[in-house]
């Protein structure tokens, strides 16, 4: 593991994207660090999290809340607070943000 906080600039495409990767001090379960970004300078965006699933892949879910409600499996509802709306900008900032990760993690 390399230092605790990062922050590494990727420019993809027309977004200057800075992305900061902290790992967790406890990484038993599947959750091993927190991310934040900053979008061409002026957006930062927190409450990132970047964890390994069983099958060894690395995932980033997008900050998030509990509302409050239930699903009919009684299991609680969580909302997103910011995500990318396109499909080709949620690559591109999830790669941004998994390679500062592999940079910072061993994985």
């Amino acid at each position: 593991m390399k230092e605790n906080n990062a922050m590494n600039t990727n420019n993809t495409g027309s977004m200057d994207i800075q992305v900061t990767v902290t790992p967790m001090q406890n990484q038993e379960g599947c959750l091993k660090a927190n991310a934040s970004f900053i979008l061409n300078g002026a957006f930062k965006v927190t409450g990132i999290r970047i964890g390994i699933s069983q099958k060894g892949n690395v995932f980033v879910s997008m900050p998030d809340y509990k509302t409050g409600r239930l699903d009919d499996a009684g299991k609680d509802i969580y909302q997103d607070i910011a995500y990318p709306v396109t499909r080709q900008f949620r690559q591109e900032l999830y790669d941004a943000v998994v390679k500062e990760f592999n940079e910072r993690m061993v994985v």
